[in-house]
């Protein structure tokens, strides 16, 4: 995406620019999945999660359940008929907590699609949970767009 950019303009681009295409590819594509929010709560042996979004235009509900917050997310996600596997999850800070909560967190995603297809997706928050969801409606919305 970088090298595109940058042969299209003829030469190098910076910092700037470079960050600009990232938010763009990963964190503020809002289709098909756009994110709205969610519950999460402990059930028999996991949790229990609801997840408010849009897909391709229309306000859904969805709920699931799994081991943790992505495994019940992707459960839900199911219901969407576009089931994804997880293949790799990281996380990061984005900088120390100054004032005891105040750090925002990235989360990383490697998702394989129905069609074995792989892609990534990134999300950012001030919660892990919520930056990890994120992450995975980021690595769909690049899987299917």
């Amino acid at each position: 995406m970088v090298q595109r950019q940058a042969d299209a303009e003829g030469g190098e681009i910076g910092h700037a620019q470079i960050w600009r295409l990232f938010k763009a590819a990963y964190l503020e594509a809002n289709a098909p999945l756009l994110y709205l929010g969610h519950r999460l709560s402990d059930s028999a042996g996991g949790q229990r999660i609801e997840l408010d979004l849009h897909w391709r235009g229309v306000a859904r509900c969805l709920v699931g359940a799994g081991n943790g917050p992505l495994d019940a997310a992707v459960a839900a996600l199911a219901a969407l008929d576009y089931a994804v596997t997880i293949r790799s999850y990281e996380e990061r800070s984005l900088g120390p907590s100054h004032h005891g909560g105040d750090a925002q967190a990235c989360a990383f995603v490697e998702l394989a699609g129905p069609d074995s297809r792989t892609g990534y997706g990134v999300g950012i928050d001030d919660n892990l949970v919520t930056a990890s969801i994120k992450a995975l409606v980021s690595g769909i919305n690049r899987l299917v767009g």
